[in-house]
């Protein structure tokens, strides 16, 4: 049967494009947003290389939030909070973005194998 005369049929090309799975509703990934605040030490990269300085305000503008950060250089900029160049390197208070991350985890430890190598370390290996 040809499909020039049975026009109810698919070509080919039109039965494979059919076939494969229409993507668009597919879940986009977000990048994370950090908050920021002030005093925070945060990197930037840009295209004559990486600025360093830290976050004097903030603008919290529903549609588009963003900071104003003083470099090093004492060049102020406001730059958007969804901006993926900006890299928080240490908050106000201290710890650092993974101590964020990972902070809230309990720490596992094998009291037994500690003992046992602390024995070991007292009185040396015997290999």
């Amino acid at each position: 049967m040809n499909n020039k005369n049975n026009p109810k049929q698919p070509n080919k090309a039109q039965a494979l494009s059919n076939k494969t799975p229409n993507n668009s509703n597919a879940p986009t990934q977000q990048q994370p947003t950090f908050e920021y605040r002030i005093g925070d030490e945060i990197s930037f990269a840009a295209p004559q290389g990486m600025f360093y300085g830290t976050v004097v305000k903030l603008i919290t503008d529903p549609s588009s939030p963003a900071v104003e950060i003083e470099f090093e250089d004492g060049k102020k900029e406001v730059k958007k909070i969804r901006d993926r160049s900006l890299r928080i390197l240490r908050r106000a208070g201290g710890k650092s973005e993974a101590d964020e991350k990972y902070g809230s985890r309990a720490k596992t430890r094998d009291y037994d194998i500690d003992e046992v190598r602390r024995s070991e370390q007292k009185r040396g290996s015997r290999h």
